[in-house]
């Protein structure tokens, strides 16, 4: 179809076009206006009152809204790391960790990033098994606090991240030695000192409550083996780190006597080193770092 009869003179056809232009522009704009409904000011103040109110479901509408028709908005920074709270509030762990790495992704540099580390350390952290299960959870969110820490010392979550990194490792510690015990109980000594072994020497678990109890371990073993000097050198290191304890009087009843503890006393020794960890848990808490908007940035 032709625009213009052929007999217009030039000047009324470059005044038409003119208006033609913008004719075009404007229904160009209301159709963009129309597709971006509320402007990205709105979403945000109702995201956070959303938020505020935990509504989080609401709220990850809100923001979710304002990322996808206002990529350009300074708002949709914040809006994406408030997706990442909302998620894990609402126990959907791996959106609140998809949102986290698609943060760290983007925005390497931003003030949040470290905020996006702690939670997506956290997220991992809620989905971690008993410590009779695989531990591919413990070892993600302990790398993830780990990274943290590393990228960002100063941070106002590396605190936090340190915390929990013992928690992780006090899980990973817990497994060595629900598999020791097992090998202990099972008369497999020498596959119950590698066990005990690694979580006596292994920095990573060197530190957990569980270390006591590992260097018995040792010493029964050893004793069982009829290695009696390395059983003697075991129950020296129980006796000079934990002089008071209830494992150390039992490591010199059997050196000293052959004197090992009956199944219940073995058995309430073990349950004293499951409510050391419980305890260490319940004190030091889990709690999410609260979004931006949470604390009226």
């Amino acid at each position: 179809m032709r625009l213009f009869h052929a007999n217009v003179r030039p000047g009324m056809a470059r005044r038409l076009s003119v208006v033609l232009f913008f004719v075009l522009a404007g229904c160009s704009t209301t159709s963009t206006l129309e597709e971006s409904g509320k402007p990205a000011e709105q979403l945000h103040e109702e995201g956070v009152a959303a938020l505020h109110s935990k509504q989080f479901k609401e709220a990850i509408d809100r923001f979710q809204e304002l990322d996808r028709k206002h990529p350009f908005s300074p708002l949709a920074l914040r809006a994406q790391v408030d997706l990442i709270y909302a998620h894990y509030r609402r126990e959907e762990f791996a959106d609140a960790i998809s949102m986290a790495e698609r943060f760290i992704r983007l925005h390497p540099k931003h003030p949040y990033v470290s905020y996006a580390y702690y939670m997506r350390g956290l997220s991992f952290y809620q989905q971690i098994s008993s410590a009779t299960q695989d531990q591919g959870n413990t070892r993600e969110a302990l790398t993830a606090f780990q990274e943290l820490i590393s990228r960002f010392p100063k941070s106002d979550y590396a605190w936090e991240a340190q915390q929990m990194i013992v928690l992780c490792k006090d899980r990973l510690a817990e497994q060595e030695m629900i598999v020791a015990r097992y090998y202990l109980d099972q008369e497999e000594y020498i596959a119950a000192a590698n066990r005990f072994n690694q979580v006596v020497v292994n920095p990573m678990y060197s530190t957990t409550p569980y270390t006591e109890e590992a260097l018995f371990g040792l010493v029964l073993a050893s004793k069982r083996l009829g290695l009696d000097e390395e059983a003697r050198t075991h129950a020296a290191v129980l006796g000079h780190n934990f002089p008071d304890r209830p494992f150390y009087r039992h490591a010199v009843a059997l050196i000293e006597k052959n004197q090992a503890p009956s199944r219940s006393e073995l058995a309430k020794l073990r349950q004293g080193t499951a409510e050391k960890g419980v305890l260490k848990r319940i004190f030091q808490g889990v709690a999410p770092g609260l979004a931006p908007s949470e604390q009226g940035f």
